[in-house]
């Protein structure tokens, strides 16, 4: 991987996997919100930048969006040409990089360090847009025709937007006139580039996937638990509705009412203490059909020290036993009032009883499975040709019998473009491959095409 690239994924996850990590075998101590140390970046210089620059105009927004332009830095910061910050140039999507994303952030720290901290390019981080809290203010920072640093994964930043929204994931709060800014500017994207609004492609940044192994434990988390998707989705213009019927379709979408949904979640305070009551966007997941079955666990955060002893826990930043809103699964069971899906290549449990207490909604889609006369197929983290990578989310696979949601069909790519500043430089790396993207665990993932059959 170019070295520009590599470094913008170390500065949103590396850090992240060594302090969970900490966090985990310390016994839980608070991990940092979101899994972003003290906001963004890992310079702190970033919060003293001063602005500059301000514009009323040229923002690539919606008719009516308060909006405002203030460009994020793009500049060298040593004789290296690949020592640059905080973008790449592109022409998306003329220049074959299309975008199918927009992906939702919290800024863990107040609106306007957020914007110095991007205006800083030793910050080595960047989002295509901000929207502050108070009054919903959009205020972008990276043309979208350009590719922002802002996933933790290059091959998410190349095919998206990246949308950062002041807010901590811990508190949750946050407010209806931010609510309203992100869904009519996340309809505007849909529209002019052509992507689904539904929720495998407006997408949190907890369900980016690390690109290889080494980075799954510490992809971020944000918006976190509290962030009402039911809602967003709904003043976007997409409600989460079902698409089927309720106890016979094979496909579920996860979607407890927002009111009644308030689960026990830990990890506030000193990171250990019982966080207070509030509605969230997700359902546990149970190795058995009971509550007192343990929760599932993820082997990524198994190895990390977030999960100890195998067991997943209520830890708000545990991302490896909850299923959030909007996403959807293959029925792999039911036992009374418990459903079955396939997850994480397991059978994992939720508990869905009929009425208000409703964990799920019926769902449609593509269903697929690992090709027949294969034991089992790979999962990867991003969808490259083989000439670029081969490399997998090495501790997870899909066994055989086993049946996974699809929402996309994409052919492997790969953006080049190491050098500061020069465009003729810059290359699209394509290849006839195709992947699958798929609804995996919390986060999405990919699988070859050639190595799956469709069920229906």
């Amino acid at each position: 991987m170019r070295t520009r690239s590599l470094m913008a994924i170390l500065a949103s996850a590396t850090l992240v996997l060594a302090v969970a990590s900490a966090a985990g075998a310390a016994g839980g101590r608070a991990a940092p919100s979101s899994g972003k140390t003290g906001g963004h970046a890992e310079n702190g210089s970033a919060r003293v930048a001063h602005l500059h620059g301000m514009k009323t105009s040229g923002a690539e927004c919606p008719p009516g969006l308060h909006c405002q332009f203030l460009p994020a830095a793009y500049a060298q910061n040593s004789a290296d040409p690949s020592d640059y910050g905080n973008y790449d140039l592109a022409d998306r999507p003329v220049d074959g990089l299309n975008v199918r994303y927009a992906v939702v952030h919290d800024t863990e720290e107040p609106y306007g360090p957020t914007l110095a901290e991007f205006q800083n390019s030793h910050a080595y981080v960047s989002a295509h847009y901000v929207i502050r809290s108070s009054d919903g203010l959009v205020t972008q920072m990276v043309p979208t025709k350009d590719v922002a640093w802002h996933a933790g994964n290059w091959y998410v930043n190349m095919h998206s937007v990246g949308i950062e929204n002041e807010g901590f994931a811990l508190q949750g709060g946050f407010t209806e006139k931010l609510y309203r800014s992100l869904a009519r500017l996340t309809r505007y994207q849909a529209k002019r580039f052509g992507f689904p609004l539904n929720r495998a492609h407006v997408i949190g940044h907890d369900q980016v996937p690390g690109p290889t192994g080494a980075f799954q434990a510490g992809m971020h988390w944000d918006p976190g638990t509290y962030f009402n998707w039911a809602h967003f989705m709904s003043l976007a213009g997409a409600p989460i509705v079902p698409r089927g019927t309720a106890g016979t379709d094979p496909i579920v979408t996860i979607k407890p009412n927002w009111r009644n949904n308030r689960p026990t979640v830990t990890g506030c305070g000193n990171g250990t203490a019982t966080c207070p009551t509030r509605s969230a966007n997700f359902v546990y997941l149970h190795a058995a059909p009971s509550k007192d079955s343990p929760l599932v666990s993820d082997p990524y955060l198994v190895a990390a020290g977030v999960e100890p002893d195998g067991v997943g826990t209520t830890r708000a930043w545990d991302w490896g036993d909850k299923a959030s809103v909007g996403e959807q699964y293959a029925v792999a069971g039911r036992s009374g009032s418990w459903l079955a899906v396939w997850f994480g290549g397991q059978k994992a449990w939720l508990h869905d009883p009929q009425g208000r207490h409703h964990a799920t909604i019926p769902g449609r889609g593509t269903l697929i499975t690992p090709k027949a006369g294969l034991s089992s197929i790979p999962v990867y983290g991003r969808a490259y040709p083989s000439s670029i990578s081969t490399a997998t989310l090495d501790l997870y696979s899909i066994p055989a019998g086993q049946t996974y949601v699809a929402k996309d069909l994409v052919t492997a790519d790969y953006y080049s473009a190491s050098t500061y500043n020069d465009p003729s430089s810059y290359h699209l790396y394509t290849s006839p491959e195709q992947f699958y993207e798929i609804f995996f665990n919390y986060r999405i993932a990919y699988v070859r095409k050639d190595d799956v059959d469709l069920v229906r």
